[in-house]
C-alpha cells in the first residue's frame, strides 16, 4: 500500500454562516476521515475569511508549492466547494494539478475519492459548476439587500464623508459634524461668489485649516488642501442631503469594485439632514458643467519627431505661422502652410555645437520622404505580401465571428444546465433522466469547445505576423501617409544643408 502524506484544507469565507462550514467543523470531519483510514496528516492549510472563488489564498497557494515540491501526495477536504468555487479551477485542480503531480484527492461529504487512478468523474465537474452558480446566487442577494437598505435612506458604508457623522444611537442615520459644518459652507459660498477651487484651497492652508482626510484620522495623507479636494466636495450629493445609490458597482465573484461616473449618479433625495440648500448646490453644478478649461493645442505636421541636422544630430524645429491642430476629438484642424520649414537652431544658439545653417521647406521635404519611402517599399516586394495579408485577416475576422456565436451557444448550454441540475435536486427529475441529458449536453459541449480550440491553434499563425506587415496593410488602406505610420517605419531623417537627406529606415 502507498504510504501516503495528506494535507488538510479547511476554508471559511465572510459569506459562510452554516455551523456545518465552520473551521472547527471541517477540520473534525477531515482529521477523522483520515484517522479511520490510517492517513498520516503531515500539514493542516487554513484559510479563514477567503471568498471560494479566489484563484490565490495565502494557504491554498503554500499547499500547491507543497505538492509541487513533492511535501503531501494526498489533500482532503470537507467539499470541493472549501477548495473553491470556481468551475474552471475545479477542472485545473481535479484534471491537470493533482494527476500531473501524483495527487490523490479526497472530498468526505461527496464521497469523492481519485484512489490510485487520476481519470476524474464528471461529478467532480458537475459540482464545480454548482458552486460557482452558489457564488453568483449570494452576489445578487447581497446586491439587493445593499440596494434595499438604501432605497430606505439607510448609510450603510463604512466610511463617512467630511461633514457627517454616524448617529450614536443609529448607525445607518447620519448627522451633521458641527465642528467642519461650516467649512463646507464655506467652500460653496466661495464659489458661488466667485473664487476658483485653488483660490478656495489656498485660504483654506492660509487659515490653517486641516484637511478631511487628516480630520478623519488618515495620517500623513493630504496634509494641505487642494483644488481636487475643493472639487470633490462641490460635486458630491450628499451635502444637499441626497444619497447616491451606486456610487460603487461590486462584483462579489471577482472581489472588485467600481466607481460610477458622476453622470450616472443615481439619487435617493432628502435621505439625511443637509448643510447646503439644493437650490446652492443645483448652482454650483451649473457654474463647474459652463466653465470650460482652454483647449491644449496639439500641432500636426507630417514629419514630427523625425528630421534631425546632419552636421550635429540635433532635432530640427518646426516653424508655421498658421500650423495644423489636432482637436480633443482627434480632428485635424486648418490647411497645410506653403512657408512651413524646418530649421536647425542650434546655429543660432551655439555655432561651437552647429557652424552650418540648415533649413528646408516642409513641403518639399516631405515629397522626398514619401517618394523614397514608396521606392523602398517597392524594392522589399511588400505590396503583394500585403494583400495576401489582409487576405488572411480577412479570413480570420470570419472564422472569429462564427467562433464568437460558438462561444454564446457554450454560455447558453451551460446557463441550460444549471437549469436542469435544479430540476434534479428539487426531484423533478429523475437520476436517470439527468444523466441522459448531462450526457447529451456533454457532448455537444466538447464538440463546440473542440472547434474554439482548433481556432485558436489556427490564430497563433496568424499572430505570428510582425508589426511590419501590419503597417503595410495600414499603408495600402491609407490615402496619405500619416506621422503615427512615418514613425513606425522610419528611424530619423538627416538633412544636409544642401537640402539633401538620408532616410533611416526601420524596415
Amino acid at each position: 500500500m502507498k504510504d501516503y502524506k495528506a494535507g488538510i484544507y479547511l476554508r471559511l469565507s465572510k459569506e459562510d454562516s452554516e455551523v456545518n462550514n465552520s473551521i472547527d467543523f471541517q477540520r473534525e470531519i477531515t482529521t477523522k476521515y483520515a484517522k479511520e483510514h490510517n492517513y498520516t496528516i503531515v500539514k493542516e492549510y487554513v484559510d479563514n475569511g477567503y471568498s471560494g472563488i479566489l484563484s490565490s489564498r495565502p494557504e491554498l497557494d503554500k499547499m500547491i508549492m507543497d505538492i509541487v515540491r513533492n511535501k503531501i501526495n494526498m489533500v482532503i477536504v470537507k467539499d470541493t466547494s472549501r477548495l473553491t468555487r470556481d468551475k474552471n479551477l475545479t477542472s485545473y485542480y481535479t484534471d491537470i494539478l493533482f494527476p500531473d503531480n501524483d495527487i490523490r484527492f479526497i472530498s468526505v461529504t461527496e464521497y469523492i475519492d481519485t484512489g490510485e487512478r487520476y481519470e476524474i468523474d464528471d461529478v467532480v465537474a458537475l459540482r464545480g459548476i454548482v458552486n460557482q452558480c452558489y457564488v453568483e446566487d449570494i452576489s445578487k442577494k447581497i446586491k439587493a439587500v445593499k440596494r434595499n437598505f438604501k432605497e430606505q435612506g439607510k448609510f450603510i458604508e463604512g466610511s463617512v464623508a467630511y461633514g457627517y457623522k454616524k448617529d450614536i444611537n443609529d448607525p445607518y442615520k447620519l448627522v451633521i459634524d458641527e465642528e467642519v459644518e461650516n467649512i463646507i459652507k464655506f467652500i460653496y459660498k466661495s464659489y458661488l461668489d466667485g473664487k476658483m477651487p485653488k483660490q478656495i484651497a489656498q485660504e483654506l492652508n492660509n487659515d490653517k485649516i486641516i484637511t478631511p482626510s487628516n480630520y478623519l484620522g488618515h495620517k500623513n495623507i493630504g496634509k494641505e488642501w487642494t483644488s481636487s479636494m475643493i472639487n470633490r466636495i462641490l460635486k458630491s450629493p450628499i451635502y444637499a442631503g441626497n444619497m447616491v445609490l451606486n456610487k460603487y458597482v461590486s462584483n462579489l465573484k471577482l472581489k472588485k469594485m467600481k466607481k460610477t461616473k458622476v453622470g450616472d449618479y443615481e439619487i435617493l433625495k432628502d435621505t439625511h439632514p443637509a448643510i447646503i440648500s439644493q437650490e446652492d448646490f443645483d448652482q454650483v453644478q451649473k457654474i463647474k458643467s459652463g466653465r470650460i478649461k482652454n483647449e491644449k493645442r496639439t500641432y500636426y505636421y507630417l514629419l514630427k519627431d523625425l528630421p534631425v541636422c546632419m552636421h550635429c544630430g540635433r532635432k530640427m524645429t518646426y516653424k508655421s505661422y498658421h500650423p495644423m491642430i489636432i482637436d480633443k476629438a482627434g480632428n485635424i484642424k486648418g490647411k497645410p502652410d506653403e512657408k512651413a520649414y524646418f530649421i536647425c537652431e542650434q546655429h543660432n544658439r551655439n555655432k561651437e555645437v552647429c557652424n552650418v545653417y540648415n533649413k528646408i521647406k516642409e513641403k518639399d521635404l516631405n515629397a522626398i520622404v514619401l517618394q523614397k519611402l514608396s521606392q523602398r517599399l517597392r524594392y522589399l516586394q511588400l505590396h503583394q505580401y500585403a494583400k495576401d495579408v489582409k487576405a488572411l485577416k480577412d479570413r480570420q475576422n470570419t472564422e472569429l465571428s462564427g467562433i464568437k456565436k460558438i462561444k454564446n451557444e457554450i454560455s447558453r448550454l451551460e446557463s441550460n444546465f444549471k437549469v436542469l441540475y435544479s430540476k434534479k435536486v428539487e426531484g423533478i427529475i429523475t437520476e436517470k433522466e439527468f444523466r441522459e441529458k448531462y450526457n447529451a449536453y456533454n457532448e455537444k459541449v466538447t464538440k463546440l469547445k473542440d472547434k474554439v480550440d482548433r481556432y485558436e491553434n489556427s490564430k497563433q499563425s496568424y499572430d505570428v505576423r510582425n508589426d511590419v506587415e501590419k503597417l503595410i496593410i495600414e499603408f495600402e488602406s491609407c490615402k496619405h501617409f500619416d506621422n503615427a505610420i512615418l514613425k513606425k517605419l522610419v528611424e530619423k531623417i538627416e538633412i544636409n544643408k544642401n537640402n539633401t537627406i538620408n532616410i533611416m529606415f526601420k524596415i
